[in-house]
């Protein structure tokens, strides 16, 4: 394994992952606007990472690898903090940022970008936000501006960068909807349930269909 060029601007940084999960929001406003990054006082947690080499299949491995917070199911945005940002967060992490000192990191020219406006050893804040429903609430995720400006982080992208054990991992979350238990239960009753996967066929007047 080759050794890291240290004196390089792309050598291996320490990423602070500042993770916010937000519910919905009226479409009208901007998702990613107005979230302070470090809360005083609060017990919500900061991961921590090092990316190694700058892309975004990197970077997303390591914000997988945080066990700080709850995995994350398939981020909104990724949203970098410039110098100037960086530097403000330091003096007063609880004011949300101006649009201005954010980078949206959606591929791999953006990394390099993002290297070279934080010079120096300081770590490299992230923000990643993840929409969801409100808790115990059957509400939508929060939406996508529809001016087409600032889009989510492309889905393909994040699917793609999963290793074997994320993808295994994922399977299985994809499967606990199914209680075998309660299904043999229910076959027991006289009510079968059809397994996952399994194919339906419906009888009507007009034949068989599958």
């Amino acid at each position: 394994m080759a050794l890291a060029d240290w004196e390089s601007a792309f050598s291996p940084r320490a990423v602070r992952i500042h993770i916010v999960r937000r519910s919905g929001a009226p479409a009208a406003l901007h998702p990613f606007i107005g979230h302070p990054w470090c809360e005083r006082d609060s017990d919500r947690g900061i991961g921590w990472g090092v990316l190694a080499t700058p892309s975004i299949t990197h970077l997303l491995r390591v914000v997988r690898e945080q066990d700080v917070e709850d995995k994350i199911r398939c981020p909104r945005y990724l949203i970098s903090a410039t110098g100037e940002g960086a530097a403000r967060l330091r003096q007063d992490p609880v004011d949300p940022l101006p649009l201005r000192q954010l980078i949206f990191l959606n591929r791999d020219d953006d990394i390099p970008v993002w290297f070279l406006t934080n010079s120096g050893q300081d770590p490299l804040d992230l923000m990643v936000i993840e929409s969801q429903p409100e808790d115990g609430e059957a509400l939508d995720e929060t939406p996508e501006p529809s001016n087409g400006r600032y889009p989510f982080f492309d889905r393909a992208i994040w699917e793609e960068s999963a290793g074997p054990e994320d993808a295994a991992r994922a399977m299985e979350e994809e499967e606990e909807w199914f209680d075998e238990d309660e299904w043999l239960q229910a076959e027991a009753e006289g009510a079968p349930q059809a397994p996952p996967g399994a194919g339906v066929i419906v009888v009507d007047d007009g034949g068989v269909s599958i």
